[in-house]
């Protein structure tokens, strides 16, 4: 099992939920009140996803370089 590919591709994920949160940012600046409350819903969301793509890939690369 390669631990840095595989890392990587947590990376990779992470990265496009990074993307969708500032696109959702910037939607949020010309919404309603409703409107934002909704988009701060779905940010909170993706958020949750980033940070446990994060979590995973660093986990992985950290046992690919034998400290996990």
């Amino acid at each position: 099992m390669n631990y840095c590919t595989w890392s990587n591709e947590y990376y990779s994920e992470a990265e496009k939920f990074a993307l969708v949160i500032d696109r959702l940012k910037k939607y949020r600046r010309g919404a309603s009140l409703s409107e934002k409350k909704e988009l701060d819903a779905k940010i909170s969301a993706y958020r949750v996803c980033y940070h446990e793509c994060m979590d995973t890939a660093n986990h992985l690369m950290d046992r690919f370089r034998g400290v996990a």
